[in-house]
């Protein structure tokens, strides 16, 4: 298990991983805070009455 996590970790190709995958994280987000601000989100949040 050590030796698969440390060849992991020596990887040349691990900062271009994080940044694909902080890349995506920020695409996602990006769009739900555009959808968020268009108000197409609301009809996914549950609305209570008093």
């Amino acid at each position: 298990m050590r030796e698969g996590l440390l060849r992991f970790a020596c990887n040349d190709n691990v900062p271009y991983v994080i940044k694909n995958i902080a890349s995506v994280i920020a695409r996602v987000l990006s769009e739900a805070i555009s959808r968020f601000h268009n108000g197409e989100l609301f009809a996914a949040v549950p609305r209570y009455e008093f």
